[in-house]
């Protein structure tokens, strides 16, 4: 029993370690890279076989095999990678040579792109990115954007110190010439001048700055502004209404249109306006007209020309027409007040049914009166006959 046991288990052990083997194998050798591509470079960029190939930061493979054709010019460099997937390349797809770290060592990087598939049987092409080193040595030498930028920025700043040397110049002039430093400052020293004065609250200008209730005017003064602005914005008020509504502005341009057809009119002698402008004979009788206005204005102001001007001019019926006026407040006063039997009859409620009751009774009395007549008339004959 102890036989089998041991054989079992020696079994296992045999084949796990076999197992563990074929592993190995096939995972640490190239027999799990069964797809490969073939990509030529400009140069190999310090790439070796068995460079890791990177697709967007995974690793999917290595390098091969590692050729240079001497006679393609452009891309002589002929790299096999070898990938444990099939890539599916696509139109805009990146195939680059780049560091594997800030330390050293390199990789292939792919980016499959994102328009179409491409044919399996074209020639692909990549290319290789510079190290950190070497961007760091094209900047130094004036090459690409950032190199290029700074010789040029380099280039002005060592203009700038040439002209400021270079007493042609303005900033020459400024540096290098006394008199021009003395103008500069005297416009300095002016400036903190006015600066002073400002804060100092001396001048127009600094007490519109400083001045409390400057500042509160000028701000009521904007408020105002706004407000004023606003109204015009609006449709509440006459002036905000030509501005904004439509229809009041239609009907104010045709109030201008009708007056123009006025004036024209009036130019040509039509209407009253137009007889009075145009022809001789209406415009004599308005003149007339307006000498006569002026007689009787000035027979209203002599008191000795008729009624109206006594009316108006002479200071004795002034008077008694002001003591008319005040007798007849005295007397609707009065009357407001209950004072007499007229103000009583107007405003006491009672008396006046009382007074209405008793010319009921008068105005009946009056009617029996009427009716008994005939009788005591007929009662007199009678009586006198006899």
């Amino acid at each position: 029993m102890d036989r089998i046991k041991r054989d079992t288990l020696l079994g296992f052990v045999f084949f796990g370690t076999l197992g563990f083997l074929l592993w190995a194998t096939v995972n640490l050798t190239d027999l799990s890279l069964s797809n490969q591509i073939v990509v030529y470079f400009p140069q190999a960029g310090s790439c070796n076989v068995g460079t890791n190939v990177m697709v967007l930061g995974k690793k999917v493979g290595k390098v091969g095999a590692i050729d240079i054709d001497y006679e393609r010019v452009d891309t002589p460099v002929r790299m096999e990678l070898l990938l444990g997937e099939l890539i599916p390349l696509k139109g805009g797809h990146l195939i680059e040579v780049r560091d594997d770290g800030v330390l050293g060592g390199k990789q292939i990087y792919i980016d499959p792109g994102h328009g179409e598939l491409i044919a399996t049987d074209v020639d692909l092409f990549g290319r290789v990115a510079g190290s950190a080193f070497e961007k760091l040595g094209d900047i130094a030498d004036g090459k690409g954007a950032v190199g290029q930028g700074l010789d040029q920025a380099l280039s002005e700043i060592r203009d700038f110190f040439q002209n400021m040397n270079d007493p042609e110049t303005s900033i020459g002039r400024i540096a290098t010439r006394r008199e021009l430093y003395d103008s500069v400052l005297g416009a300095s020293n002016n400036l903190n001048r006015i600066l002073e004065a400002v804060i100092n609250a001396e001048g127009a200008i600094g007490t519109l700055i400083m001045n409390k209730q400057t500042a509160e005017d000028a701000t009521a003064l904007l408020a105002n502004l706004k407000g004023v602005s606003e109204s015009l914005l609006s449709t509440d008020n006459p002036l905000g209404v030509l501005l904004n509504d439509k229809d009041a502005a239609r009907d104010l341009q045709g109030i201008l249109d009708n007056v123009d057809h006025l004036i024209a009119d009036a130019r040509k002698g039509k209407g009253i306006l137009g007889q009075i402008l145009q022809n001789d004979k209406m415009a004599q009788a308005f003149n007339e007209t307006v000498d006569n206005l002026n007689l009787l204005l000035r027979k209203v102001n002599d008191p000795d020309a008729g009624a109206l001007g006594a009316l108006t001019s002479n200071p004795v019926i002034a008077k008694d027409l002001a003591a008319t006026i005040a007798n007849l407040r005295h007397t609707t006063e009065q009357l407001t007040q209950m004072k007499g039997l007229l103000g009583a009859l107007i405003n006491d409620e009672n008396l006046a049914i009382r007074f209405r009751r008793i010319l009921t009774q008068v105005s009946r009395a009056i009617e029996d009166a009427r009716e008994a007549a005939p009788i005591s008339n007929f009662i007199q004959v009678l009586l006198g006959t006899m």
